[in-house]
């Protein structure tokens, strides 16, 4: 049945972005298997990416506490479905715990690929092919099941028309007037995230040229909007902290573009068909990063000798300045962004 799945069982427990990606999988699989029926299983806290998508028949839970018997457990219980295949994009200990659990069922496993990673961190020695990508990366299980000249599908969410109306009601409720571009400016890593003071500058140039209004989104956590906020001349409408997953999705589909650095909700922005602009400093194609819609733009230094220098911007710098984001002035994102307002 390998051959012609009926019956298929995906794994990606985290992140935004990785979760996001993975529904080109799905897209691509129904596209090429379209009486097959796909389940996804993820972290509770990002389920609600994938609430209502058109390709998934089931979305099954795995709490981030979960030990090694619940895993096992659920593994167990999920065999009894009888799936043809698991696909494993995630190839992690919890991942790898659940499938052997399942062990009745076909495997397919993401390889990942750790020593390219590792050269090019190290030495920066690029041994990916140029044509490298997150999808098509993440299409490497499955790329036997699939035509040879096999087209990769584009990544997709689902936001009803009530939650796009209730996202724009919340926004004029905190005092949004007229249209609106949204910012995403947190990140796990401070190496990722692109100066406060550069933000507002740029902010500033937005609404003085082209009046659209700042959304900021962000986690309780990310204070850099803050930053932002009160460096600004402009009105911003700063929600960060203040909106669950599914509101932050609704309020990016509805505005003119999403801004921000290597995270994502960038991605999510161009599965919900919002072209982006994203904003690289240690990461890079290679390490998963990168934009897809024809709009969208990547703004980056490609000639620092020293980027990328990690898979997440997680190593400190080592550099006297972290020049990878300090030289992507302001000016120089403007001029990118000329390229998507119009």
């Amino acid at each position: 049945m390998e051959n012609n799945p009926r019956s298929i069982l995906i794994l990606r427990f985290s992140s935004i972005g990785d979760i996001v990606h993975s529904t080109s999988v799905i897209e691509t699989l129904k596209s090429y298997f379209p009486d097959s029926s796909i389940d996804f299983m993820t972290l509770s806290k990002f389920a609600p990416l994938v609430q209502n998508h058109p390709k998934i028949n089931k979305v099954f839970l795995v709490d981030i506490n979960d030990g090694y018997f619940a895993l096992r457990k659920i593994g167990l219980s999920i065999q009894e479905n009888g799936y043809d295949l698991v696909i494993d994009l995630h190839n992690t200990t919890r991942s790898r715990i659940i499938r052997k659990a399942m062990r009745k069922t076909k495997s397919l496993i993401l390889p990942k690929p750790r020593w390219k990673r590792f050269n090019l961190f190290m030495f920066h020695k690029n041994n990916f092919s140029s044509d490298f990508s997150v999808r098509s990366w993440l299409h490497d299980p499955i790329k036997h099941l699939l035509p040879r000249e096999y087209k990769i599908s584009e990544t997709k969410l689902s936001i009803s028309g009530l939650e796009e109306a209730n996202g724009i009601k919340f926004l004029k409720d905190h005092g949004l007037k007229g249209d609106y571009f949204v910012v995403t400016p947190g990140a796990a890593w401070a190496q990722k995230r692109w100066p406060a003071n550069y933000y507002s500058i740029l902010i500033d140039y937005i609404k003085e040229k082209h009046n659209l209004h700042a959304v900021l989104i962000g986690g309780v956590n990310d204070t850099n909007c803050d930053d932002i906020t009160s460096m600004s001349n402009s009105t911003i409408i700063d929600v960060h902290g203040k909106t669950d997953l599914r509101e932050s999705l609704a309020i990016i589909s509805k505005a003119k573009f999403i801004l921000g650095s290597d995270t994502g909700f960038l991605h999510a922005g161009e599965s919900l068909g919002i072209s982006a602009i994203t904003i690289l400093g240690p990461t890079s194609r290679e390490t998963g990063a990168g934009v897809f819609l024809k709009k969208s733009r990547t703004v980056e230094n490609s000639n620092l000798w020293c980027r990328p220098c990690s898979q997440n911007g997680s190593l400190p710098c080592y550099r006297k300045e972290q020049y990878c984001m300090t030289e992507l002035t302001p000016d120089y994102v403007m001029n990118e962004l000329k390229k998507i307002i119009i």
